[in-house]
């Protein structure tokens, strides 16, 4: 935020005709559970957020003012989605822009172009805005495109875990150039040109939260995700989350504190040590005797 889209692609969208927010009002009680972890907003029912800067139309003197008077725009969770599809549609349509330069220059054959953003947006969902230290699907789930005319199979499309890290060594593998031994991440070039079956790349993925904001409030947390759980935790807050993505894709229903989860609780907790700790630098390699 703020979420103030040109009027002309502002009037594209009627907030009344846009999707709910993923809301229960068990969000308010898990949220609140959750509060002082990080610099984020405080939960609040989808037609009254916690906006600080509350949408456009605001009143001339408050523009660009951050913390104005919240009664002079909107804040329900309607009104700030039709106003972020609109700033996504003014995304798209400047990528348009870009890709048909590159055509009309003759190059669009020879030009591998990569599409994909660094994060969400809560907008409205568990009662939240914005992002802070959360992994909601809607916040770590972003698109990822490869285009390539006669290199990337065309309409290929894939629900496989990947993480952006595996953009790099795709980007190697697309050039023929080795991978470094201590390159993270998994080209997706075999899948990209339908080597592979495009339902599976990974086992599991990862994201990591550490002082993201400038508040710099000493938050650390990291996500582990498989194919149907996701484990958060929280470190130095005695706090986390589990949720069964298969039964529970809203992730409404928390089960850190089940006693009926604690052994998959435990197993992906050991399994996202296990995870960091791979991922961890590597120092130069030992070049005399030992």
């Amino acid at each position: 935020p703020p979420f103030n889209p040109p009027q002309s692609y502002r009037d594209l969208f009627d907030p009344q005709s846009m999707p709910p927010p993923l809301f229960r009002e068990s969000d308010l009680v898990q949220q609140r559970r959750l509060e002082n972890i990080d610099f984020q907003s405080k939960a609040a029912r989808p037609e009254n957020l916690d906006i600080c800067d509350p949408i456009l139309p605001r009143t001339p003197t408050s523009m660009g003012v951050r913390g104005n008077n919240p009664s002079t725009g909107a804040r329900d969770a309607w009104t700030l989605k039709a106003a972020y599809y609109a700033m996504l549609k003014l995304v798209d349509d400047q990528l348009g822009r870009l890709l048909q330069a590159i055509d009309d220059g003759g190059d669009f054959n020879n030009t591998l172009v990569i599409f994909s953003t660094d994060h969400g947006e809560s907008l409205g969902d568990h009662g939240l805005i914005e992002k802070g230290c959360r992994f909601y699907e809607g916040l770590v789930r972003v698109p990822l495109i490869f285009s390539w005319p006669g290199q990337i199979k065309t309409n290929l499309q894939s629900d496989a875990l990947v993480e952006l890290m595996d953009i790099a060594p795709t980007l190697l593998d697309a050039a023929t150039i080795a991978k470094p031994s201590h390159m993270q991440g998994q080209s997706l070039w075999p899948l990209l040109t339908g080597k592979t079956d495009p339902r599976f790349h990974k086992p599991f993925v990862r994201s990591e939260y550490f002082d993201a904001l400038k508040e710099n409030d000493g938050t650390r947390a990291t996500m582990y995700r498989d194919d149907r759980y996701k484990l958060v935790v929280y470190h130095g807050h005695d706090l986390g989350e589990l949720y069964d993505l298969n039964v529970d894709p809203g992730e409404f229903n928390d089960l850190w504190d089940d006693p009926n989860a604690s052994d998959i609780k435990n197993r992906l907790i050991h399994q996202s040590f296990d995870a960091t700790m791979l991922v961890q630098d590597l120092g130069p390699p030992r070049m005399g005797p030992m």
